[in-house]
């Protein structure tokens, strides 16, 4: 696979790379006291509705109660992510090892296609170099990869996933030294500025039930770690690209 001829039909979020900057660790900052701030709120309401359930109350009230402690929970569980799609989020790179982290990897792959209904071919050529990278983030963001493409193909006849984890010279230039992951899913066709959409927070053609920021979350923890996130679609397969530098 030759970069030069693929990469200009990908959308990268290369403006997903946050400034480090004085005026960004202000902001860094006031995200997180916010944060804080309102998990504290939500926890009190959470506390106080699971109080008011344990009593014998009306039927009308008790589901008014249940709409609200739901939706603490949510806005909790939200609170969560917006850290990291904010930046936020502590990494710390190191050697990883893909020798260790693909065989978990795959089984997680394995697990959300089983659960979405569709097949997965999952490729990794052997004797792949270490990465340089935080091994929790990077689960977070192929993780994020993964389940937009199950979910994806899901809504194809006969959908199917497949991956693909090349080594430095395959995809990328052999000079970069870097490690290539390719995720492949049936899709409608989507224009790029579609795609761009996906990389700004609460876009996304998801239902109500998700938070629209999985796209913007791993293009955000990419920036942080040297590496690099694209997204096409051609012919009724959308492809996600993500190079991570070789240790």
């Amino acid at each position: 696979m030759d970069e030069d001829s693929t990469a200009n039909t990908f959308v990268f979020a290369d403006h997903l790379i946050l400034d480090e900057s004085p005026t960004r660790d202000f902001y860094k900052s006031m995200m997180q006291g916010l944060i804080h701030k309102n998990n504290n709120v939500l926890g009190v309401i959470q506390g106080f509705s699971s109080l008011i359930l344990m009593d014998e109350v009306p039927a009308s009230i008790k589901e008014n109660v249940e709409q609200m402690r739901d939706s603490a929970t949510n806005a909790s569980d939200l609170a969560k992510v917006i850290l990291t799609a904010a930046g936020c989020a502590r990494v710390t790179p190191e050697v990883v090892s893909l020798s260790d982290l693909l065989p978990y990897f795959e089984r997680s792959a394995r697990e959300v296609c089983e659960k979405c209904g569709v097949t997965l071919q999952f490729n990794a050529r052997p004797g792949l170099p270490s990465i340089h990278a935080d091994g929790n983030r990077v689960m977070d963001i192929l993780n994020e990869l993964i389940k937009n493409a199950a979910e994806a193909a899901a809504g194809i006849p006969d959908g199917e996933v497949a991956i693909d984890i090349l080594p430095p010279g395959e995809a990328s230039p052999a000079q970069d030294n870097r490690i290539d992951f390719f995720i492949r899913n049936s899709s409608v066709d989507i224009s790029p500025e579609k795609i761009r959409e996906f990389f700004l927070p609460f876009h996304g053609s998801k239902s109500a039930e998700h938070f629209g920021i999985g796209l913007t979350t791993a293009g955000v923890l990419a920036g942080q770690m040297n590496m690099r996130l694209g997204l096409r679609s051609v012919e009724g397969t959308t492809t996600a690209w993500l190079s991570l530098p070789a240790a």
